[in-house]
């Protein structure tokens, strides 16, 4: 099973889209109910949680066998050295 975080926007949205067309099983990481239903109904499977939420998130992974997770970029106009 993959699990892709990002999956309501372009990136993250084709690459589970590609998965589930290839016949791979898919979990899609959202805090929206109605984007998580919306890959439901694609046949993705759909964890809704906070991505700040370590537990939940460690239990979605301990599933997975391979994850893409795609981070935002730091803006330049901060200390891209500061850890988040």
């Amino acid at each position: 099973m993959y699990v892709v975080m990002g999956a309501t926007g372009h990136v993250g949205g084709s690459v589970a889209q590609a998965l589930l067309a290839a016949g791979e099983a898919v979990t899609v990481v959202t805090r929206s109910k109605t984007k998580a239903e919306a890959w439901r109904q694609k046949g993705a499977l759909a964890a809704v949680l906070d991505v700040q939420d370590i537990p939940a998130l460690a239990t979605v992974f301990q599933k997975a066998r391979r994850a893409f997770v795609l981070n935002r970029p730091a803006s330049p106009a901060q200390n891209t050295d500061v850890e988040e």
